[in-house]
């Protein structure tokens, strides 16, 4: 899309001045009409386009113009040598013989004078020589390569051993970005820090141990300085990929590489999942500078401006959580908010029977089955999400609930875009919603944070190990993605401690490995499933418990089925820990992670009663009596998603919504999910903060009403 503004073309982010490209189309009309990239070069002096290095753009600058041209804006000439389109540049071999295989000592350690020679360019005289190694000896042959590129001769003093090829990153590769912790803007104002390792050649006639982990140490230590001085950017991290029908990566994990799954098939910038024209690879990585991970999630993030919950407002409670909706239709956006005020006074009342007259109820089914693209779940759940953060940003400390639960729609059998639910044993179809809920200390709802719908696929015929898949390959990938969700919270609100709580599902070692890059306000609390093994090789759950009793601590646990609400005592004790990398091959050579666990267990407990027995897994110091009850007080703040959960299930009946579509349902989902927000902190506010006034959240309408209830209760009239 581009606009015009005055005189000036926008697109892309940068405006043009029109004058400019009328006498790029002038000059073009010429006869003989100038080279193409002449033109390019003068237009880049005519807008000062320049690069990091203080260059001409040039090829930035040729994408722009080739899409203004696109748009009819500028004419240009012909590309004087353009290449058959589907048919990329291939390396060239110019005939010339291989040098020599030379005789090598049996060790590297023995070599004499082991060393790289950088390349300068396509005039340097040994370029031909490291096209013909690759074209003759390495595997990918003549395939070419695109971009920015870096190339390297690996020597001895007895002669030339093997070559190395950088060239950019991929830019799709969803086991790399879970693994930073990218979203797709973070990814696009970082992805020049990644570099690939796109060519590594030892000559296959060569012999000689440990060589190639040498040669990695060798390059690493320099690329990224060769890179800085040739392109004015310094990279942070390297990618390389391998086929293991060919190589097993031994010598990138004896150079500390890390393997973090396998690529998708698609090849280096296709972005379609469908499309999978190459193979299925092994994705490794290695950190060129300390911190790297936190170094790629860097973007300008915008302060979040606080918004208490106690506020007061002039205007409706629907029309501040709808602030910023933009639908592209303001006829929609104000449907929506007739829709939810409509839900949200009759939460309990089927969807049909919630709208007050027949045009809002034909309207809001309307509404369900538009089939406008933006009316998506996540975009109109957005608002309220931002609105969430204004709350959070005016608390010290938040806990972060983040939760899945299943939607069950087995009725719905003709529903377009369902998917299988439970397990062998009670199977079903329905949706997966994982979502972040906010809370305070005292237990009122701050609102979702974040939240995904999902179907899931059904289970494919010969399914990889669990152990062998990457995080990004698994459903389990929703809990980064929330752990991600609230890093970029916190970078917006660094004067508020976030606390991101999860049950015995979400202690992943992929999770706790998040903690390395996140900010100095965000912590982890999970729930500990598994008893990993330490370092000493001793069970963490056996050291936790031979560690003495630190204190007590007295908790009300609430009802739950037939057993009564109680108050229950527990005895606590805490454990630093240093946990190393799961023992599986996907794992090997991942650095340990150091974490705090503590026990809570219940003495005394009433016959009949299972006690309570938690043990939780933090990022926070635990040192002391007092940081170790602040632990679980926090942990108890997760049943508040618990509670959401049965108010948007029990209250709302979100599960007997019959549309004929997924994103029909979804649609009406979003107006429960808020509804059920408000229906709970109206609940919770009455109990932990009942000397509030009413008038913070009841309209005068509302309060008229509640007036003459009170009234008629007092007379004896309603009962």
């Amino acid at each position: 899309m581009f606009l015009g503004v005055l005189d000036a073309v926008q697109i892309a982010g940068r405006s043009v001045n029109r004058g400019v490209l009328n006498r790029l189309t002038q000059r073009a009309m010429a006869e003989p009409p100038p080279l193409r990239s002449t033109l390019i070069k003068d237009f880049c002096r005519a807008t000062h386009w320049h690069n990091r290095r203080g260059e001409l753009a040039i090829s930035s600058a040729g994408v722009f113009l080739k899409r203004l041209e696109g748009l009819g804006l500028v004419r240009l000439p012909a590309p004087s040598h353009s290449r058959a389109p589907g048919r990329p540049q291939q390396l060239r071999d110019d005939g010339e013989d291989l040098p020599p295989v030379p005789k090598l000592p049996p060790s590297v350690e023995r070599l004499q004078n082991l060393r790289l020679q950088l390349l300068s360019g396509q005039s340097d005289p040994e370029h031909l020589l490291w096209n013909r190694l690759i074209i003759r000896e390495h595997p990918l042959a003549g395939a070419p390569l695109v971009g920015s590129q870096l190339r390297y001769l690996l020597r001895s003093d007895e002669g030339v051993l093997g070559a190395f090829g950088f060239g950019p990153a991929a830019q799709h590769l969803n086991c790399r970005d879970a693994w930073i912790g990218w979203d797709y803007p973070t990814r696009r104002a970082n992805l020049h820090r990644v570099i690939g390792l796109s060519r590594f050649l030892i000559r296959p006639a060569v012999r000689c141990a440990n060589l190639a982990s040498r040669a990695y140490k060798l390059v690493l230590d320099r690329v990224a300085k060769d890179w800085q001085e040739r392109y004015g950017l310094t990279p942070v991290l390297v990618e390389t990929f391998v086929d293991r029908g060919r190589h097993t990566g031994v010598s990138l994990l004896a150079a500390n590489w890390l393997r973090l799954g396998q690529s998708g098939g698609r090849g280096r910038s296709n972005p379609s999942k469908k499309t999978r024209p190459k193979s299925l690879k092994d994705v490794w990585v290695r950190e060129l500078t300390p911190n790297a991970r936190q170094r790629l999630q860097s973007r300008p993030v915008a302060l979040v401006t606080p918004r208490s919950i106690f506020q007061r407002s002039e205007i409706s409670w629907t029309q501040v959580e709808l602030d910023g909706l933009e639908l592209g239709n303001r006829r929609l956006e104000r449907r929506f908010g007739q829709l939810l005020e409509a839900r949200a006074n009759n939460p309990s009342l089927s969807f049909r029977a919630s709208f007050p007259d027949p045009a809002l109820t034909k309207a809001a089914y309307r509404f369900l089955v538009n089939p406008q693209a933006g009316l998506g779940f996540e975009t109109l759940l957005a608002p309220h999400g931002q609105q969430t953060l204004r709350r959070m940003a005016a608390e010290s400390v938040v806990v972060l609930a983040q939760d899945t639960t299943t939607l069950s729609y087995n009725g719905l059998a003709a529903t377009e875009g369902l998917g299988p639910v439970g397990d062998e044993r009670t199977p079903g179809r329905g949706l997966l919603l994982h979502s972040v809920q906010a809370f305070r200390l005292d237990r009122i709802p701050l609102g979702c944070v974040w939240a995904k719908l999902w179907a899931r696929e059904p289970a494919p015929a010969g399914l990889v190990h669990r152990d062998d898949q990457s995080i990004d390959q698994k459903e389990s990938v929703r809990w980064l993605e929330s752990y991600q969700v609230a890093s970029r919270a916190a970078r917006g609100m660094p004067q508020t401690q976030l606390i991101l709580c999860g049950d015995r599902e979400s202690d992943l070692f992929e999770l706790f490995d998040q903690v390395e890059a996140a900010p100095k306000n965000l912590h982890l609390l999970v729930r500990a499933r598994h008893d990993r093994t330490l370092l000493s090789g001793k069970s963490f759950q056996d050291e936790l418990a031979a560690q003495p009793v630190g204190g007590t601590l007295e908790i009300r646990v609430p009802r739950r089925g037939d057993q009564p609400a109680r108050d229950a005592v527990l005895e606590l004790r805490w454990l630093a820990l240093e946990i190393p990398q799961p023992k599986v091959e996907l794992k090997k050579g991942w650095p340990s992670i150091r974490l705090w666990a503590v026990s809570a267990t219940e003495i005394n407990a009433p016959v009949g009663v299972v006690p309570i027995k938690w043990v939780t897994l933090t990022d926070w110091k635990i040192d002391s009596l007092k940081m170790a009850k602040r632990c679980i007080h926090w942990y108890c703040l997760r049943w508040g998603i618990e509670s959401w959960h049965q108010v948007i299930k029990g209250v709302q009946g979100v599960e007997t919504r019959q549309m004929k579509s997924a994103s029909a349902l979804a649609r009406a989902l979003v107006l429960d999910m808020i509804a059920g927000w408000r229906s709970l902190l109206l609940a919770r506010l009455g109990k932990e903060q009942p000397q509030l006034p009413a008038e913070l959240y009841y309209s005068p309408e509302e309060l008229v009403v509640l007036e003459d209830y009170k009234k008629n209760c007092r007379a004896g009239r309603w009962k």
